[in-house]
């Protein structure tokens, strides 16, 4: 490996930014935005332009997106939002949604405050698994959907109730260079309700069944972790930060 935009992983590199793979059907919201400004930022770039397939309205869809967004972000409570990357509206054929919000968590420096520690909590805590993120010591859990995070500072009320938790799968990471803070991960899997009919099938078209809906929650998830694989770290300068051998 060699070239211009690689730095080796050494004492003085400092990770600054990130770089993921995002699969198509995925947007990206830059963090600090909430969710009705985001709702308008990705309308914006999508032309507000719905899935004629669920004929829903544009109002529905900036309503179903914001709902996604509000219970994305309650999910990170003391992390400051990178970015957030949701499906556009619901997947097509289905009411599930999904949502992956990257957030870094300041940790306070003392003499009791080791990262790897930290980490290592939660495999006792949350029954997380340890893994490696871009080359840091990391841990990923699951929550059950029942105990999902109740809404933040972030989501409205009104925002959030007609989405339904399937999935939460939380990924918690080292900072390269840093030992201020930790990189969290978090995936979110809902069922977007837009109300029902008289005949009592969803206004998007009938549920699908819960073994197909399964289906959905786990493919959503090998997306994710494969999303995961392609997480890497980047210096100031915008360079890849690798522990492979530079020519």
């Amino acid at each position: 490996m060699s070239g211009a935009g690689y730095v080796g992983r050494t004492a003085g590199t400092v990770a600054e930014s990130y770089s993921i793979v995002v699969p198509p059907g995925f947007v990206r919201v830059p963090g600090g935005m909430d969710a009705p400004d985001a709702a308008a930022f990705v309308a914006a770039q999508l032309g507000e332009q719905p899935d004629l397939e669920t004929e829903a309205t544009p109002d529905d869809w900036r309503l179903r997106f914001g709902s996604a967004l509000g219970h994305a972000l309650s999910a990170v409570v003391n992390g400051r939002v990178l970015d957030s990357y949701l499906s556009a509206g619901p997947l097509p054929g289905t009411d599930v949604v999904c949502s992956i919000v990257v957030a870094t968590v300041p940790v306070t420096r003392s003499e009791h405050a080791d990262l790897d520690r930290l980490l290592l909590r939660r495999v006792a805590t949350h029954e997380a698994a340890p893994f490696v993120l871009a080359g840091d010591p990391a841990v990923v859990w699951d929550d059950p959907a029942a105990e999902a995070p109740p809404q933040g500072a972030h989501a409205a009320p009104d925002e959030t109730a007609d989405l339904t938790p399937l999935r939460r799968r939380t990924v918690l990471a080292r900072v390269a260079g840093h030992d201020d803070r930790l990189v969290t991960l978090v995936l979110t899997i809902g069922s977007a309700q837009t109300g029902a009919t008289a005949s009592g099938e969803s206004a998007t078209g009938p549920e699908p069944d819960a073994e197909a809906r399964t289906r959905i929650v786990d493919a959503l998830t090998d997306v994710f972790d494969a999303m995961l694989s392609t997480f890497r770290w980047r210096d100031g300068e915008g360079r890849l930060v690798t522990d492979r051998p530079l020519a």
